[in-house]
């Protein structure tokens, strides 16, 4: 053998055990692909840290957020009276009321939370009965007066003893609304109702005191502190009117709680308007939206907040002003407060759900855990309280990128800097961070092991100490390391903390890439990556008691020997899925019970089979859809007889079937319960009837209650004691109950708002709830249902004839709003509710404009500059009016008249011997020049008229004046106009002075309307580049410039060639969103735009030139078979196909011409004794038995394998696959068997030539 042969062998070799090293679980030495960079790259570079956004959280919102737990507490009369909201006791008294008579056990409560992870409890000390649960100066109505040891008993005391033992902080719940204090509402010395000015009892006194009595003392709080007030919103529908001094309030709260008293922070508040800075999540089930924002818009002029509210969330704003922690309530059990029928925790699965949705969604969750009437919690909600701590600290103990053998790379670190490098993340310490230099709007970090982990949970966490700006998330995950990324999950936001828990996955590599908006920089504080804990590992879609069966269980699932494939993903049903393209391909599964249910999925690429149970065709399923899903339903039975069943499923067309789990009712055929359906939809002060079902059998009887839970509706829109129970009997499939939910009438312009009933507590206890267990109710507000387009349309017109300049406050909120309602009505499809919600949002943002009393030197008057604008210059909005010649017959002051276009004006400016009268104006001009100005005015001089003259304390415009004739019309005053110019010589800041030329006065002057006429403004060039493929273009636009007077815009269109499309976009440098038109406003500065066209991807199909290719291989080998000549025309064909395979823009006459080729030199093969071989034969051979056309073509190509292996992911090999391939998510190596399969094929060759040789 020649040296050289033997060398290609042993590199051969060597090949083929790499790849099959990949493969398997070998370890392998991960280290840092080109471009990335390691925490070694990084050195003491000394540089800059990124600056923070100009909304960050304070010391108590930071902390809040990374405690993540919070506990509230629910305890007072409604605890004793079987109620859970707002309750007017009468004239009950506090010991009739409240009848707690055992020690309060605080101890147990608090060190059960402390143990559990949580870091604060806030506790009810007075709720809306008003009843105060500490020892009060200021009420009857508390404690003291019951028989609570003696009326010695101060329950918040008791617990603030404990919270300092156990070192939880507190926050204390204080309601505003109190419907037992006498002072509460307007009412006058003989009880009756009057109005705020004739009130004798101020409420804010009380509630102010109360505040004090609580804050000031040591014996109140965590060692004599609250780092949370909690002022809860809520009013009964129809209460009595009061309003609340919330800016005292709030002053006292931070003078014993705040800065003011050394705290590091301000104490959070929670339900205090433009104050607020933990808010309201939106609903009442623990849950925050997908992507939730930490901040808010405010006005605190008019002490109103916006956090984006729609029902069931309160979103936030990616640019609000103001940081607001999203705070989610929930409860343990179905109320708030313990009741006899509401005791029952929830299951560890619910509260991991409400974990993963609160915590994992950036926000906090404040979970209710309800003392009992005996100063207890119950044991089964203690032991509840202790599982989920359990649970949190198993699943969060071990971080996998923290194991051995682990190395994270960055995509980019700032400066290269130790003090920004990748490892940062996972160093335990939320200072640090890993971020990327300035203009690099996104980046990534790759999590790299040297052997395969397996997780079920991703924990990212913004640096939120510099703000939340990150807008776009993507993480990934490779099975090995050759493998192609696959998607975990996409998503926007990050903040304090974003959980992805999926079924579990094995992989080397985990890809985290996060984007931001321009001008920012991703900065990520740690990072995660665990395996959950039972408890909180995400479970199946099963109803609980049901069996499931995993697809990959061999003993109740058979396939047929051909034609199924097994994969995994984090997407399916316990990660697994097991699917066919195959005609008649076929499974079956033996199971025991009365029902079953086959869980797969649905695609746009999937199709048909025949389903079989016990031998005989039952239905034919469809599993086209228009969408893609997995771990839906394909397949339900009918009630089946309790015994031993087999399911068969046989496939009817080449079209994907694909298969996850199976699950059955199997219960003795007590069967299993379930609503009729998932949503219901109610009017105000209605009733609902709910049919219940039951399925898989009716043996026995069946009862179960339904429970309501508040969501973004609370008790005052339905009634949260209506808990009715069904039963069915035996033989009993289904049942009406009338009165499932009842709503309440709230005269409050609410928006629609919903709650939820769910089954729970059956009996006996092998019963199912199935898989409507539980339903949304959206309950229609009457009020705001009452606003129709017509009506929304009558208030946009109303707003749009207001003019900015009579404002002096809230009108960019307005603006906004205004906006929005335009939109809406543009909408022809806009639903009820979206008309509603504009409607209040304008309505309420009217209602918040501050009117303009005067122009002061904190809201000066705008001169106009930029092209085409004006200003009104309203003359009643005088700085100062100085009246210097007295009582005359024309005073100088603001008149009113219709006539005047604000109805005021300044009546007239006199000149006497005792002084001038002048009127002053401070203004801002940011550009000097000349301003035309059209006076309105009346003047009833008809002599020689009125003069009006303008000057400037310093000199700052040329001093002028101009004669206003008289505007009497048949002796009749009326309106006229006079222009003239004004020269403004210097910018900048200054004082307009008006005021008469001599002692004929100056006329009645309503306004100025003032316009740029000679200013001097700045022309700016931007220079638009595009590269090959396609153009842009802008108004303007030559020798690649455009020139931009200062102030003004410019837009540019982008428009590639056919077959181009747009691959980047810079500006100024720096990347942004690719869009045909981007648009420059308000030019003050030079710019660029650069553009970059690439080519279309081309769909080529490669798929049975790899057969070919796949196939020649097979009769290279047979050497003994075929002459060397005809031989070595296939290995050229194969060696010339093999190039166009592996070329990236091979075209589709390329490929199909050397496949053609092959094809044309396999069927030219000679056989060297043909009464020896039949070619055949042969090829039958290879094709069937020895993997040829089967193995290459089915099992290695497109067929089964998708576009992921062979197209463009592994080098661009072709995308075709993607279109004829069934989509299952299906991510094998294909590309990598092909490999093997040329290297074999290589190996071949050798031999035969060293037969020959």
């Amino acid at each position: 053998m020649k040296k050289k042969t033997l060398s290609m062998i042993m590199g051969l070799i060597l090949g083929v055990t790499t790849v099959f090293g990949s493969i398997g679980t070998t370890a392998v030495t991960v280290s840092a692909a080109s471009g990335e960079v390691t925490d070694a790259d990084c050195a003491d570079n000394n540089t800059d840290a990124p600056a923070a956004d100009e909304v960050v959280p304070d010391a108590n919102q930071y902390k809040y957020q990374k405690d993540e737990l919070a506990a509230f507490c629910h305890f007072g009369p409604n605890t004793f009276n079987e109620v859970e909201w707002g309750e007017h006791y009468g004239n009950r008294s506090p010991a009739d009321i409240f009848t707690l008579s055992n020690n309060f056990d605080a101890d147990t409560l608090v060190s059960t939370l402390k143990n559990a992870g949580f870091k604060k409890v806030i506790v009810t000390a007075k709720h809306h009965d008003g009843f105060c649960i500490w020892n009060s100066a200021y009420t009857d109505y508390c404690v003291k007066n019951t028989h609570y040891k003696n009326g010695k008993g101060d329950v918040l005391a008791e617990i603030s003893e404990a919270c300092t033992k156990y070192g939880l902080d507190m926050g204390l719940y204080l309601s505003p609304w109190d419907i037992h204090e006498p002072s509460y509402g307007y009412y006058d010395a003989n009880g009756n109702a009057t109005t705020k000015e004739n009130d004798v009892l101020d409420y804010n006194d009380y509630y102010n005191n109360q505040l004090t009595e609580i804050l000031s003392s040591d014996k109140y709080g965590n060692n004599g502190h609250f780092v949370e007030v909690w002022m809860d919103g809520a009013k009964g529908s129809g209460a009595n009117a009061q309003e609340y001094d919330f800016t005292r309030w709030f002053n006292t709260i931070q003078k014993y709680e705040g800065i003011q008293a050394n705290y590091d922070a301000d104490c959070m508040l929670f339900g205090a308007g433009a104050y607020t800075t933990v808010r309201w999540i939106g609903n009442e089930d623990g849950v925050a939206y997908e992507d939730t924002w930490s901040k808010s818009n405010v006005n605190v002029n008019a002490n109103t907040i916006d956090s984006n509210g729609n029902t069931p969330y309160t979103k936030g704003y990616e640019n609000g002003n103001k940081w607001t922690v999203p705070e989610c309530d929930g409860r343990i059990t179905s109320g708030w407060f313990w009741g006899t029928n509401k005791c029952t925790p929830k299951t560890i699965s619910q509260l991991a759900n409400m974990y993963f949705d609160s915590v994992g969604h950036n926000a906090t969750m404040l979970l209710n855990v309800p003392p009992n009437n005996q100063g207890t919690v119950d044991k089964p909600i203690l032991d509840r309280v202790t599982e989920f701590g359990q649970n949190v600290e198993e699943t969060f103990r071990t971080n996998l990128a923290k194991a051995t053998g682990t190395t994270i790379t960055a995509s980019n670190v700032r400066g290269n800097d130790v003090d920004f490098k990748p490892g940062n993340v996972v160093d335990g310490d939320d200072a640090t961070y890993w971020t990327t230099d300035d203009g690099t709007k996104s980046g990534s970090l790759t999590i790299k092991w040297n052997t395969a982990k397996k997780f079920d949970v991703v924990s990212i966490e913004e640096a939120i100490q510099k703000g939340q700006h990150i807008n776009s998330y993507t993480v990934e995950y490779k099975t090995s390391d050759s493998a192609n990324w696959q998607t975990l999950k996409t998503g926007v936001t990050i903040g304090a903390k974003r959980l992805i828990r999926t079924s579990p996955v094995s992989a080397t590599q985990v890809r985290i890439t996060v984007g931001t908006s321009d001008g920012k920089v991703p900065m990520l504080s740690e990072v995660g990556v665990y395996k959950a804990s039972e408890g909180f590992q995400l479970a199946g879609s099963a109803p609980e008691g049901m069996e499931t069966t995993s697809v990959n269980d061999t003993t109740k699932f058979t396939f047929s020997s051909t034609g199924w494939n097994p994969q995994t993903g984090s997407g399916y049903i316990n990660g697994q899925n097991t699917w066919s393209n195959k005609a008649n391909a076929e499974f079956t599964y033996t199971f025991d019970g009365t029902k079953v249910y086959l869980m797969g999925t649905k695609d746009p690429g999937h199709g048909s089979a025949d389903v079989y149970i016990d031998g005989e065709l039952v239905e034919t399923i469809n599993t086209n859809a228009t969408s893609r899903s997995t771990g839906t339903k394909i397949f339900e039975s009918a009630d089946l007889t309790d015994d031993h069943h087999t399911l068969k499923v046989v496939a009817k067309t080449n079209a994907a079937i694909g298969v996850e789990a199976a699950y059955v009712i199997n219960n003795g055929g007590v069967g299993m319960i379930e609503l009729e359906n998932s949503a219901y939809t109610m009017n105000e002060e209605s009733s609902l009837a709910v049919k219940v079902k039951r399925v898989g059998g009716t043996k026995g009887t069946i009862t179960a209650k339904i429970q309501p839970n508040p969501g973004s509706a609370i008790q005052d829109d339905f009634d949260t004691e209506n808990a009715p129970t069904v039963t069915l009997n035996e033989g009993e499939s289904e049942v009406t109950v009338q009165s499932a939910a009842i709503t309440r009438r709230n005269t409050n312009k609410t928006g629609d708002r919903v709650f939820s009933i769910e089954l729970t507590e059956q009996t006996p206890n092998n019963a199912i709830i199935g898989f409507n267990g539980s339903a949304r109710i959206t309950i229609k507000d009457a009020d705001a249902n009452a606003i129709d387009r017509d009506k929304l349309q009558t208030l946009v017109d109303q707003s749009a004839e207001l003019k900015e300049n009579l404002y002096s406050g809230g009108w960019d909120t307005f603006a906004s709003a205004l906006k929005a309602a335009q939109e809406v009505l543009a909408n022809e499809s806009a639903t009820d509710a979206t008309i509603g919600k504009a409607y209040t949002a304008l309505e309420v943002a009217k209602n918040a404009l501050v009117a303009r009393t005067n122009y002061t030197t904190d809201d000066r008057f705008q001169f106009p500059w930029k092209t085409g604008t004006s200003a009104t210059l309203e003359a009643e909005f005088a700085t100062t009016i100085t009246e210097a010649c007295g009582a005359t017959q024309w005073r100088c002051e603001i008149g009113t008249g219709d006539w005047a276009s604000n109805g005021k004006f300044i009546n007239s400016l006199n000149k006497t011997n005792t002084g001038t009268d002048k009127v002053e104006y401070a203004y801002n001009a940011k550009k000097p020049g000349t301003y035309h100005v059209v006076a309105t005015y009346r003047s009833g001089d008809t002599n020689n008229g009125n003069k009006l003259a303008w000057s400037e304390a310093n000199n700052k415009i040329t001093a002028g004046n101009i004669t206003t004739p008289h505007t009497k019309v048949n002796n009749v005053l009326s309106v006229g106009t006079v222009e003239f110019d004004i020269v403004v010589t210097e910018a900048g800041e200054g004082t307009l002075i008006l005021q008469p030329v001599d002692n004929s006065g100056a006329p009645q002057l309503d306004k100025l309307e003032i316009t740029p006429k000679d200013v001097a403004l700045e022309s700016y060039d931007i220079t638009a580049t595009a590269s090959e493929g396609g153009t842009i273009t802008a108004e303007g636009l030559a020798d690649g410039k455009v020139s931009v007077t200062e102030g003004e815009s410019a837009t540019f269109t982008i428009t590639p060639n056919d077959g181009y499309r747009v691959d980047s976009l810079t500006v100024d440098g720096t990347a942004v969103d690719v869009v045909t038109e981007y648009t420059f406003s308000d030019v003050t500065a030079n710019h660029t735009i650069a553009v970059t066209f690439a080519k279309d991807a081309v769909t080529v199909a490669k798929e049975d030139l790899l057969a070919a290719i796949n196939t020649a291989n097979e009769k290279l080998a047979q050497t003994e078979v075929y002459t060397e000549a005809s031989l070595d025309a296939l290995q050229n064909a194969v060696n010339e196909a093999q190039a166009i395979y592996d070329k990236a823009d091979a075209t589709q006459t390329e490929v199909d011409n050397a496949k053609a080729n092959v094809e044309a030199k396999i069927a030219a093969l000679k056989a060297k004794d043909d009464n020896k071989k039949d070619d055949s034969k042969d090829d039958n051979n290879g094709s069937n038995n020895n993997g040829g056309n089967n193995n290459g073509n089915t099992n290695a190509g497109s067929k089964n394998n998708g576009s992921s292996n062979n197209g463009t992911a592994n080098g661009g090999n072709g995308t075709s696959n993607a279109v004829k391939a069934a989509k299952t998510g299906d991510t094998a190596n294909v590309a990598g068997m092909a490999m093997l399969c040329l290297a074999a094929g290589l190996v071949a060759v050798m031999a035969r030539r060293k037969r020959t040789n």
